[in-house]
């Protein structure tokens, strides 16, 4: 699981004239190539930049036709070679999911000398956007996605054991409690809640994962719900995936106060279709995997500066809190 990649100045430089590059017409349609079908006569190309990172951006590309037909495709671009991997994992998934169906968004083409995937390009709506009537369905929707990704028998990498991403949530922690010594307080004490949780996880059998799933990643088409984003993939307990969800949707509820009042019933939709889905995931370690991703998320809403850290912060440590303590077992001093 790619946890922390930070290119290289020559990396962030190439990246940026990559992306100058590729917002003109030729190369872009270069990338496509084999993307179009064989009936298609590309008349000119529209570049739009949808996201940029200092190792990756993506770009939407619009192909018209001289009689007005036009394809979209997203072209991901990244500083490395990661992509490859991203492009043989993909791969491996293909063979066991069904088209037309709630599934992943898998890329098109790999072009190794562009370091750049090509995705159809879905039209939709974000699931995390969505917050009418339709959203309990949808989110039993997006668990059952799930649940369909972590049965498949893919291994694409060694497992990421529940020590490392404790190492890795520590090891944000430090670096928050160094640039942000005010947080200490709150963070001192989760800590101590994630040492006292970790040994009294469930065993489990390693699945691929997501690694980075969240409302924000599920797009509704209006007839299916895609998985975006392949970028964090990993081989670990199914739990992970899990609980990154539920912390994140908790997060999101926390953030706009209008969703306060749905967030217990949002949350209970995920997590009861999950487990009945998958009833040999541990809801203990689910349960932990919550707490820990709320525990990183102070460290996010700091790095990134968010207006109300000062609101958010207390709110995400008791929530994570409360997770944590589910983990033990009753009976137990929490």
């Amino acid at each position: 699981m790619r946890i922390r990649f930070k290119p290289t100045p020559a990396q962030r430089a190439a990246v940026r004239a990559q992306l100058a590059r590729l917002e003109q017409p030729g190369p872009a349609l270069e990338i496509l190539g084999p993307a179009l079908p064989a009936d298609f006569h590309a008349a000119d190309t529209a570049s739009a930049l949808q996201s940029a990172h200092s190792d990756r951006f993506v770009l939407r590309v619009l192909v018209r036709s001289p009689t007005g037909q036009e394809r979209a495709y997203a072209v991901k671009v990244y500083a490395d070679d990661f992509g490859e991997q991203v492009w043989a994992h993909s791969q491996a998934l293909a063979g066991g999911l069904q088209p037309n169906h709630d599934g992943p968004s898998l890329p098109l083409r790999y072009v190794s000398r562009e370091r750049a995937l090509v995705f159809p390009w879905v039209d939709g709506s974000f699931l995390s956007e969505i917050v009418d009537d339709r959203k309990p369905e949808l989110l039993r929707r997006a668990a059952r996605l799930a649940a369909t990704l972590h049965r498949l028998p893919v291994v694409p990498e060694p497992p990421t054991t529940p020590q490392m991403f404790v190492a890795e949530t520590r090891g944000r922690c430090d670096r928050l409690r160094h640039r942000w010594p005010e947080t200490t307080a709150v963070i001192e004490p989760l800590l101590v809640a994630i040492q006292h949780a970790a040994p009294l996880l469930d065993p489990s059998e390693p699945a691929p994962v997501h690694g980075d799933l969240a409302a924000g990643q599920f797009l509704w088409t209006g007839d299916r719900l895609v998985l975006l984003d392949l970028d964090m993939f990993g081989y670990a307990d199914p739990a992970y995936d899990a609980g990154h969800f539920l912390a994140q949707l908790e997060r999101r509820c926390l953030w706009d106060r209008t969703l306060s009042a749905h967030a217990d019933h949002w949350l209970a939709c995920f997590r009861d279709a999950y487990l009945s889905a998958m009833p040999q995931v541990s809801p203990r370690n689910v349960s932990f995997y919550q707490g820990l991703t709320l525990v990183r998320k102070i460290y996010t809403i700091y790095r990134k500066q968010t207006a109300d850290r000062a609101r958010l912060a207390p709110q995400l440590a008791a929530r994570a809190r409360a997770a944590l303590e589910d983990v033990v077992p009753s009976g137990q001093p929490r």
